[in-house]
């Protein structure tokens, strides 16, 4: 009989053992996940910020764009963070940002040229480009604000307004 009560005994001290480690785990994996989830939502709030930011400087007059939250978070694999419905949109929207500040550096470079030598051929190199840009940034500007009003970023954009 006392064989059979360590038996039961050592089974019990098994399955006390099991369960705490499993509870270990599985409170371990939730830390993680609660991290991510709190690192995801500092990420949106940030880059909303830089949308917002970025739109702004896109004015009348030829500015660069700096995205640096957007390759900061490129740099430190934090975009592993975002779904996969909120990474294409992301990425189209700063890739297009990106060929704006390009235009925006090719329009500063003839303007510079232009008022260099005042030939005809710089003028309108320089025209033709501003004309470009100009399209351009509204269309960006008009990405930007689609990309802002998504659900899943929207409420950063309200968030900051709000702050």
């Amino acid at each position: 009989m006392s064989e059979n009560i360590n038996q039961v005994t050592l089974a019990l001290e098994l399955l006390v053992t099991f369960f705490g480690v499993f509870l270990a785990f599985t409170l371990d994996r939730l830390i993680d996940w609660r991290k991510d989830q709190k690192a995801k939502q500092e990420l949106l709030r940030n880059l909303a910020c830089e949308l917002n930011r970025l739109k702004d400087t896109l004015t009348e007059e030829v500015h660069r764009l700096f995205p640096n939250i957007w390759d900061s978070a490129i740099a430190s694999g934090k975009l592993d963070l975002l779904n996969p419905q909120e990474l294409p949109k992301l990425t189209d929207v700063y890739r297009v940002i990106k060929e704006t500040d390009y235009e925006a550096m090719r329009v500063r470079d003839a303007k510079e040229a232009f008022e260099e030598t005042h030939s005809n051929d710089a003028r309108v190199n320089y025209s033709i480009l501003n004309q470009a840009y100009t399209q351009r940034m509204q269309d960006t500007r008009k990405l930007i604000d689609n990309v802002l009003k998504e659900p899943w970023l929207s409420r950063y954009v309200k968030s900051l307004k709000s702050a």
